[in-house]
């Protein structure tokens, strides 16, 4: 999919990260289904986990720890769920790369 094809994910202002890096961005879920429910999501458009190369993965592992220690800081959370679904089979609704991080109390 190219960028013009109204991406919900690409058309999110920076304005709205609350963290990001060289490869992705961090911002509250829509629909949170816990207190600081954050959706971390990929700059380039992929479609899934598995298309990321070794550099995006190692930035995602980075700045979902930087997310966590935020999240806990903020929430004292007791736990976290890591929930992506990679294809339509799987659940996957967007077809941009994203990762629930979903705060457990």
């Amino acid at each position: 999919m190219d960028r013009a094809d109204k991406c919900v994910f690409c058309e999110i202002p920076a304005s709205a990260y609350l963290l990001s890096n060289d490869y992705f961005y961090v911002i509250a879920d829509k629909r949170p289904v816990s207190k600081g429910h954050s959706l971390v999501i990929s700059k380039r458009h992929v479609m899934q986990y598995f298309d990321l190369c070794e550099e995006e993965s190692v930035a995602l592992l980075k700045i979902v720890n930087e997310l966590k220690d935020i999240l806990k800081q903020k929430y004292s959370p007791k736990a976290y769920n890591l929930m992506m679904n990679c294809g339509s089979k799987a659940g996957q609704t967007v077809f941009h790369y994203h990762m629930h991080v979903i705060p457990r109390y």
